[in-house]
């Protein structure tokens, strides 16, 4: 714990907690750490409501933690539909969003999680079989940062066993997730083959060698490609970035690849890398010298505009539904604005947002009312593309309201209604040194 610091004075901590195992150790270890800090500890639960007892096992933790003296804070995951495909990246990505969100609310700076060597030493083969780069083989680092969180992992390098022996000693009980022994994931089939592995050759110090000059490269690159990004990328808070275009020609195909899937990333707001595969064909046809003007890649537009080359959010087809959140006075929209207001015009918008009016891209059908009645928007020095992928305030009938970066409202009405939203350029995944 000492080694990840440093922490502010008498610190709070947050900590994961499922039930399992290796959660439930951290847990005790970190109250034992944080009780001599003079600190606190918040235990973090969710209640997926995926099997037909979470609600049970959620409650069996919650006995644990209370036996233990850890204050705890328990979620619900109110999921309708339960897709098919993905349902493992949708909790987790639930989980980092809801525990991000709370630890903001309650000013904690640090969120821990029980990842352990087996879990590193699982994701190093699987990402050794999706034949990943230097820089992914790498795998999870000890200490992550965000935004405003750092997220701590402080078991990486202890083994599942001396997990298991510490709480038998202590005879502390624990819960078993049925998921961890079912072969359709990919994960628990990896699981399964290590000790052959082993056997095989790929020992543990051969696994942690690997790892360590993995992790020494992926700081180097990570240094030289923040200095680029700094150099070369400018992020607007309309929400598109300007890339220099004959600085990005040079790159070598590894470079790109990384460089520009990462600016993809933060304009697209997607939480997932596009392919290699197409950004590769993207960096072919630059590299051949072919002219374009517009290219759709990675849930971008990247436009070709007065001799500078720029990355746009691409255009959708159908109404994005907008994540709202109340609870922590949040309201996300496209994964990347953030939209903030007083706190007296909560009971406005929890009445009429997503009822009377909604959220959307402001659009060509948009973008022409709009110019009907005032002509000094054309004078806007940017992509078209940009402008009508903006944020735009709309009623049932389609009418743009407002559109904040524009500084438009319909009429006074408008301007009355909707002067206290503001709409933050704050993607999920941020591109480094360059805010």
């Amino acid at each position: 714990m000492d080694s990840l610091g440093p922490y502010e004075k008498k610190p709070h901590l947050a900590v994961a907690v499922s039930g399992g195992s290796d959660s439930i150790c951290l847990a005790l270890l970190v109250k034992e750490w944080i009780d001599n800090k003079g600190g606190k500890i918040t235990a973090l639960i969710v209640d997926h409501g995926l099997r037909k007892n979470s609600d049970e096992e959620c409650k069996k933790t919650q006995i644990i933690l209370e036996e233990q003296g850890i204050p705890y804070h328990c979620f619900k995951w109110n999921l309708l539909n339960i897709p098919k495909k993905g349902i493992q990246n949708k909790a987790r990505e639930f989980r980092y969003s809801i525990f991000d969100d709370w630890c903001f609310s309650n000013n904690v700076k640090n969120l821990l999680v029980a990842h352990h060597f087996e879990d590193q030493k699982e994701t190093f083969i699987m990402r050794l079989n999706d034949n990943s780069n230097v820089y992914g083989l790498a795998c999870m680092p000890k200490i992550l940062f965000k935004e405003k969180l750092r997220i701590l992992r402080p078991l990486l390098d202890i083994k599942k066993k001396e997990i298991i022996k510490f709480l038998n000693k202590n005879n502390i009980n624990w819960m078993e997730d049925p998921t961890n022994k079912s072969m359709k994931y990919f994960r628990n089939r990896i699981r399964k083959i290590l000790p052959k592995l082993e056997n095989e050759g790929l020992t543990d110090n051969k696994l942690k060698k690997m790892l360590k000059k993995a992790q020494k490269e992926r700081k180097s690159i990570e240094n030289r490609f923040n200095l680029w990004f700094k150099k070369n990328v400018k992020i607007n808070n309309f929400g598109y970035a300007i890339v220099d275009f004959n600085n990005l020609r040079l790159l070598k195909k590894e470079d790109f690849i990384f460089i520009f899937s990462r600016i993809l990333n933060t304009i697209s707001g997607s939480l997932y890398l596009p392919k290699s595969k197409y950004v590769y064909n993207f960096f072919k046809k630059i590299k051949s010298n072919l002219i374009f003007d517009r290219f759709n890649l990675g849930g971008c537009h990247v436009i070709f505009f007065k001799k500078k080359l720029y990355v746009a959010r691409e255009i959708f087809k159908k109404k994005r539904e907008h994540k709202i959140d109340f609870k922590f006075n949040k309201i996300i929209w496209d994964n990347r604005f953030e939209i903030n207001y007083k706190n007296n015009y909560e009971l406005f918008l929890k009445k009429k947002l997503g009822k009377s009016f909604f959220i959307d891209q402001l659009k060509q059908s948009g973008w022409e009312k709009i110019l009907l009645k005032n002509n000094k928007f054309k004078e806007l020095e940017i992509p078209n593309k940009i402008i009508l992928s903006l944020p735009a305030v709309k009623n049932k009938k389609n009418d743009v309201l407002y559109v904040p970066h524009l500084k438009y409202y319909s009429n006074i009405k408008s301007k009355k209604e909707f002067s206290n939203m503001g709409f933050l350029f704050k993607p999920v995944k941020l591109l480094p040194n360059i805010y």
